[in-house]
Formats: C-alpha cells, sequence, structure tokens
C-alpha cells in the first residue's frame, strides 16, 4: 500500500473512532464517520466510497441525528416534562458533558447523563413546584438520552461496518 493509501486510512480509523466515541457525549459523530469516508475519497483521488455509500451513509448520520431528538423529547414527555424541562434536559446535558471531562474517558459520558437528569429535573421543579412530578420528568428524560445514545451509537457502529466492507 502507497503513503497515499496508509494516510488515507489512517484518517479514515481515526474519524471512524472519533465518531463511535462522540456519540455518547450527544454530539454529531455520525458526521465525523461520514467525513472520515469523505476524507478518504479525496486522499485517494478516487471514488472508493461510491455516491451510493456517501449518501447511504449520509442518510444514516440525518436518520441518528433525528431518531436522537426524537427520543430524548418523547420519553422525557411522555413522562409529563414540559417542554422547557427538555430543553432544560438537553443543557444539563451539554454542561455535565463538560464538567465529567477532567474524569477520563468515562466522566464525560457520566456527566451528560446526570446533567440531562439535573437539568430536567431543576427546570420541571421551577416550573410546576412539584418535587414529585419533576422527578418522574427528570426520569423520562434521562430514558431518552439513554434510548437515543444507544440507538445513535448502533447506527454509527452500522456505518463503521459499512466502510470496513468496503475498504478490506
Amino acid at each position: 500500500m502507497e503513503i497515499a493509501g496508509m494516510m488515507a486510512l489512517f484518517v479514515l480509523i481515526l474519524c471512524c473512532i472519533a465518531g463511535i466515541v462522540l456519540v455518547p457525549l450527544g454530539m454529531p459523530g455520525t458526521f465525523v464517520i461520514l467525513a472520515g469516508a469523505v476524507f478518504y475519497n479525496l486522499i485517494q483521488g478516487a471514488m472508493v466510497f461510491s455516491l451510493l455509500v456517501l449518501a447511504l451513509l449520509l442518510g444514516l448520520a440525518i436518520v441518528g441525528e433525528v431518531l436522537e431528538y426524537i427520543l430524548g423529547v418523547s420519553m422525557a414527555t411522555k413522562r409529563g416534562a414540559s417542554r422547557r424541562a427538555a430543553f432544560g434536559g438537553i443543557v444539563g446535558g451539554i454542561v455535565g458533558a463538560f464538567a465529567g471531562v477532567p474524569v477520563f474517558l468515562i466522566g464525560p459520558v457520566i456527566g451528560l447523563f446526570a446533567g440531562v437528569f439535573i437539568g430536567a429535573f431543576v427546570v420541571e421543579l421551577a416550573v410546576k413546584k412539584d418535587a414529585a412530578a419533576s422527578f418522574r420528568s427528570a426520569t423520562g428524560a434521562f430514558y431518552g438520552r439513554v434510548g437515543a445514545t444507544l440507538v445513535k451509537t448502533l447506527i454509527g457502529i452500522t456505518m463503521v461496518v459499512v466502510l470496513c466492507m468496503q475498504v478490506f
């Protein structure tokens, strides 16, 4: 394998790993995986991944983002959360993910999930003034985040498998 091929493969592997790691943090890791495929083609100077494969990856990335949003909001509202609480869960998740950064690898994930719960709970408590209802809403936001993370991670893994089938 020539130098360009090794560089392309290195970039692809790096993007795939980064994408899978970013997904549980609530980041658009599926688009990082897609970018890796595009960069692979650019470095190779050829369409190793056809437009059909790239379109499939783009579709999967979009579906992953949409499902992440829908699952997160629907589980929270199903358990009685207001839209404000769902937004509080999103903001709390982002803050929690960054707060957990000092704990290597697992800290941001734990921070994300704890932040979703705490953010939804605090906002719902401020709106409803009922701790039990706020707890139910926060639990729904937490379950929605966990489900969304699992689904999006599976989509990311599927994207990586598709790329591996094309390269190897």
